[in-house]
């Protein structure tokens, strides 16, 4: 999987990854936890506030469990 794109507007980071994202991760747990890691690594910067993931495009129906 990589970060496709990612850039900080508005004091959202919006972080964009291949589809491989999806493929790699399984069970309720597992996209859990890969959610919250990405979402708290970019919170850790003080220009971010909020994270929008993408994966192909997609923001709403990613990482589900």
């Amino acid at each position: 999987m990589k970060v496709e794109s990612l850039k900080i507007e508005n004091r959202t980071a919006y972080a964009a990854f291949d589809t491989e994202l999806e493929r790699a991760v399984g069970g309720s747990c597992r996209v859990s936890a890969i959610r919250a890691q990405i979402i708290e690594t970019l919170k850790q910067f003080s220009s971010v506030d909020n994270v929008i993931i993408s994966i192909d495009g997609r923001t709403e129906d990613i990482l589900q469990p």
